[in-house]
């Protein structure tokens, strides 16, 4: 889709997110290393809790959830983009288990954005009685949940020749034994300092795992391996990295993680743990749907889809995170299709790793045990567990995809696809695409997955991109075009017979890029028959991983155009030339804008003429920002003619729309409500099948409500 780690990157939680947090907004809270058992004593237990958040916006206000109960709150002084963090303490009185949660807030007037940390859950044994209200927080002990041993010797200084202190990443702190085993993987990271050349990891103080590693001080390390688990109990680990000379070996040790190990057998519904329907959980009928169906919110107004064209639009998991948009956000009653990104592919994920090592072990963690070429969800918190108005803790499934399914029976005509794949999440699909083993373990389990999580109504194919290109500069073959339609022949026979099992229609589409170059490595005539829709991204044409200038989501090639091929109107034809149906053509809008900083060498006032320098900054990602920041901050509204320096231009020929501010010499290239509404327009001349938009989150209203324009639909 667009050029985002996993597109970017997010969570758990996950930290999926590698990007900036905006203002107003806060960065995630994290909560510390804590052990997860505690026993009564004389009837009560004091369990200390402590968070941070090491870098990104701040909040000035902080909560304590206790199974999804505020049960502590406390105000904070921001202080830019440095570290925050809070403590507290719970009095428990009886045994049970607890899910607690912390929420990083800013609070203005009546307006409140938060972010939340993943779920710390604590379990309380032994004999108590009723339990009181919250004890306020311990003023001393600075840090009540530091896992090291007390050591009454002064401290001594640390070794400046030792390496950084290396950090667990994210997975789950409990497990279960299925058949009578159970793995997990443990990952770690070193984000800066010192580096080693070796790192170890201790299970209960005895080393079951050793590793060479290369040294680039002071950059980034890392490394993960899997864990085999046979019996219950509580384990100990702790990464030890480690500088080892000829006679000295100098280590510094992470915090402990504490993994707890229980009974358990059977299998899941393809989620890497706990979540899916236990049997006795129906979401259809079991979820509260009191806050359901929501208004249309920012600029949306509700139209007349007279044409039945599909607009369809991305939603992305890590949205809910620094971006806090939700499931409930989205203006479902203004769209046909929801494409819900991303759905991972386990096994080789090279690109991932590269792009993104901590969402690259979270996705590790998920892939415990299952067999390659599985498909499994990513921030399984994000999907399956975080809380929302409605849900109780004890729910089988929470997250995104429990809004999900209100979302459907609030609007049953939405059709909403998991989207599997993605930039940096491609690489087992050109196996999936060429090797027939590996085909099938992926086509059952992605059967599987929308059988159990049956809210969705098909699947849609991201692979990026066929014949290679992507991420992964290494892959990529002359088989993959016939894989392709391999593949698309397969899912649509797999997707028939679950028809036939379920009585329900499922619909099957690709996105593929929208430059007639890769378009061309595809067996067209014998893919599309197996398909409802193409998904030309017909965006990311250019941006500020170059110098080269150009209009990133064209509509047409304008005179100067540097490259052939990357406009719409070029794949559109393309395709049709190769006997594709024009209704099963679906353009895509961009509700984000590409542009550079320090562009030099224009002539005759147009910035296209020049060479680009470093990407925009202020938004999520370098080069990348939302078109809701850019209408407010340099258009000055979603038509007029440009604000703060800026002139918002038009390229007649191209049908494209940019911004372009002479004085710091500042370029993005744009869809706008004039250049959505020329691509409805184009559509409707050429019989195509819809639009749809990447992604829904960046948008304020103005460049969905184009999309309607264009094609002609009237306001409700």
């Amino acid at each position: 889709m667009f050029k985002q780690a996993v597109k970017g990157s997010s969570s758990l939680s996950l930290l999926l997110l590698a990007a900036s947090i905006q203002a107003a907004t806060p960065n995630a809270p994290v909560i510390s290393w804590m052990p997860t058992d505690y026993a009564l004593q004389n009837g009560s237990v004091q369990v200390p809790l402590r968070w941070d958040m090491w870098w990104g916006s701040n909040g000035n206000k902080w909560y304590l959830h206790k199974n999804d109960s505020v049960v502590y709150e406390a105000a904070l002084t921001p202080d830019g983009q440095n570290a925050q963090n809070g403590s507290t303490s719970l009095t428990f009185t009886q045994p049970g288990s607890y899910q607690l949660q912390v929420s990083l807030c800013d609070v203005s007037g009546s307006t409140e954005q938060c972010a939340q940390s993943g779920i710390t859950t604590v379990t309380i044994t032994g004999t108590g009685g009723s339990e009181p209200d919250p004890v306020e927080p311990d003023p001393v002990d600075p840090d009540p949940v530091d896992p090291d041993p007390v050591d009454p010797d002064p401290v001594e200084p640390v070794n400046p020749a030792a390496p950084a202190k290396p950090a667990f990443a994210w997975s789950e702190n409990s497990v279960t034994l299925n058949g009578g085993s159970a793995n997990l993987n443990l990952a770690w990271n070193m984000w800066w300092g010192n580096n080693g050349n070796l790192w170890q990891l201790k299970q209960n103080g005895t080393v079951v795992h050793s590793a060479s590693l290369s040294s680039a001080t002071p950059s980034a390390q890392s490394g993960s391996t899997n864990v085999s688990f046979t019996s219950t109990g509580s384990y100990n680990f702790v990464v030890s990295l480690c500088q080892q000379s000829s006679d000295t070996l100098l280590c510094t040790d992470s915090d402990v993680k504490t993994v707890s190990v229980v009974a358990g057998s059977g299998g899941d519904g393809g989620d890497g743990g706990d979540g899916g329907d236990n049997g006795s959980f129906d979401p259809w009928t079991d979820l509260d749907m009191t806050a359901w169906p929501h208004p249309l919110k920012q600029n949306n107004v509700a139209f007349n889809n007279t044409t039945g064209k599909k607009v369809g639009a991305y939603f992305v998991e890590w949205g809910i995170y620094g971006r806090s948009f939700h499931a409930a956000d989205i203006p479902a009653q203004n769209l046909t299709h929801i494409y819900y990104g991303f759905i991972p592919v386990c096994g080789p994920n090279e690109g991932l790793r590269q792009a993104n090592p901590e969402g690259y072990a979270a996705l590790n963690s998920q892939c415990s045990g299952k067999p390659d070429y599985s498909v499994v969800v990513h921030d399984k918190f994000a999907a399956l567990e975080k809380g929302y108005p409605g849900d109780v803790w004890d729910q089988p499934i929470r997250g995104i995809f429990a809004e999900l399914y209100r979302l459907k029976q609030a609007h049953p005509h939405i059709k909403i696809l998991p989207s599997v794949g993605g930039w940096t999440l491609s690489d087992p699909l050109y196996d999936v695409g060429t090797n027939a083993a590996a085909r099938a373990v992926f086509i059952d389990s992605i059967i599987d997955f929308i059988r159990t999580y049956d809210f969705f109504d098909g699947i849609d194919i991201d692979w990026e991109f066929p014949g290679g290109g992507g991420a992964n500069p290494a892959l990529g073959s002359a088989q993959d075009g016939a894989g392709f339609a391999t593949l698309m022949q397969e899912l649509r026979a797999a997707l028939d017979a679950l028809e036939a099992e379920t009585g329900r229609d499922y619909e099957l589409a690709a996105a593929m890029s929208g430059g007639v170059e890769k378009l061309s490595v595809v067996d067209w005539e014998d893919a599309h028959p197996y398909m409802d829709y193409i998904n030309l991204m017909t965006y990311d044409y250019y941006g500020a991983w170059n110098g080269v200038l150009g209009h990133q989501t064209g509509l047409y090639p304008s005179p100067n155009s540097p490259i052939s091929g990357f406009s719409a109107d070029e794949a559109v034809q393309y395709l049709l030339n190769r006997g594709v149906p024009a209704g099963k053509i679906a353009l895509g809008a961009a509700m984000y804008g590409r542009g550079w900083q320090n562009v030099s060498g224009t002539t005759g006032g147009n910035p296209f003429t020049g060479t680009g320098g470093d990407g925009i900054t202020g938004g999520w990602e370098r080069g990348i920002m939302d078109y809701k920041k850019i209408e407010a901050d340099f258009m000055g509204g979603p038509e007029a003619s440009g604000v703060n320096g800026f002139t918002v231009g038009w390229d007649d020929t191209a049908k494209a729309s940019y911004v372009w501010n002479p004085a710091t010499n500042t370029l993005i290239s744009i869809d706008t409500k004039r250049s959505v509404r020329e691509k409805g327009a184009y559509i409707l001349q050429h019989q195509l099948g819809g639009i749809f938009a990447w992604e829904i989150d960046a948008d304020n209203g103005h460049i969905l409500n184009a999309m309607h324009e264009g094609l002609g639909h009237t306001q409700q």
